[in-house]
């Protein structure tokens, strides 16, 4: 409006020039100095208008500054670790969220460093701090990221130390059901129930996965030579376990030569008893007085015959149970039945 306001002064000054010629000098001084001062506040309005420009520009950038900051330590990782495989899953999850959620700001953090580049490109008279702000929000990127990096390698090692730590479990309650089993001192009071006692150590040996105990112990040796953060721990654990393992074979075999003497004891009672009533049986026989009638004494000399060659016959069963028994009591293994066995021997 006021710019309208010279214009037409000017036109004015023209007309006036052409009526008054006596006047031209002071028309011409006026209309100069009118324009004089016209120019000079033109001028000053742009360089306001410049600055004005900049200094919108610093404080958006500025702002963006201040919200991008802000974004940025929003995504600051913490240091929570999981106690179990579920937990450890759940962290690695979460914390794939947070690469998600940093890769969707890239953007935004693209967006900013190039404004902040352009303002320093048009020698924006802040450009010593708009640097100052792109170097230290670069720096806060990349410490972003190298502890995004650091914290994804400390929950992998969390998960692999929990899945570690199940086997581990896994491997000790199957131990402890077969050492609760191991600890009894049931040898059977029967042959049958000893071969019951047999049958159910064999079948414990059949589920014994050496392969599983393997794994572990390469599990626990990869992570130990990884240099895993809890590699103390988990050597201390494996070594348990391992331990454990060796404690528990050497006391099945133990258990099975105990059930196994325990069978060969309740073998050598059947065949006793088995003996002792052949022999009672014999002995009758044996003892029968009917040689003295010479009535049929071809059929009864026959028959005695027959008695002998089933003697003989019995002779080597009769040693090897006689011999069992000896070897029973020399062994200390009659489970406190020596006496019994002894008497036994007599007894054949």
């Amino acid at each position: 409006a006021l710019g309208d306001k010279v214009n037409s002064l000017g036109e004015t000054a023209e007309r006036l020039i052409q009526s008054h010629p006596e006047a031209v000098d002071d028309i011409q001084e006026k209309c100069t100095e009118l324009n004089t001062a016209w120019s000079s506040l033109v001028g000053r309005a742009d360089q306001r208008k410049d600055k004005l420009g900049n200094s919108h520009d610093l404080q958006r950038f500025l702002s963006d500054f201040r919200w991008v900051w802000g974004k940025c330590m929003h995504l600051h990782i913490d240091n929570e670790l999981a106690k179990d495989v579920t937990g450890a899953e759940a962290l690695l999850e979460r914390h794939q969220e947070h690469r998600t959620e940093i890769d969707a700001r890239a953007g935004t953090f693209q967006a900013f460093e190039q404004f902040g580049q352009q303002l320093l490109t048009r020698g924006h008279y802040a450009s010593p701090e708009i640097q100052q702000k792109l170097e230290a929000l670069d720096r806060e990127r990349a410490d972003l990221e190298k502890a995004w990096v650091q914290r994804r390698m400390m929950l992998d090692q969390c998960l692999e130390l929990q899945l570690f730590n199940r086997d581990c479990e896994q491997a000790e309650n199957w131990m402890a059901a077969r050492e609760a089993f191991l600890a009894s001192d049931d040898k059977g009071d029967s042959l049958d129930s000893v071969e019951a006692l047999i049958k159910k150590h064999e079948d414990f040996d059949k589920a014994i996965n050496e392969e599983k105990i393997a794994a572990l112990q390469s599990f626990a040796d990869q992570l130990i030579g990884a240099d895993h953060y809890a590699k103390p721990e988990i050597f201390a654990r494996r070594n348990e376990v391992l331990d454990r393992w060796r404690r528990l074979k050497a006391q099945m075999i133990e258990k099975r030569s105990k059930l196994g003497e325990s069978q060969t004891l309740q073998q050598f009672s059947r065949d006793v008893d088995e003996i002792e009533a052949w022999i009672s049986e014999k002995l009758q026989t044996a003892t029968d007085e009917s040689y003295k009638d010479p009535t049929n004494i071809q059929s009864k000399h026959q028959k005695h015959q027959a008695f002998e060659a089933e003697l003989h016959a019995n002779a080597d069963r009769i040693c090897g149970v006689i011999d069992t028994g000896n070897a029973l009591i020399q062994r200390g293994a009659c489970a406190g039945s020596e006496d019994a066995v002894k008497v036994h021997l007599l007894t054949i």
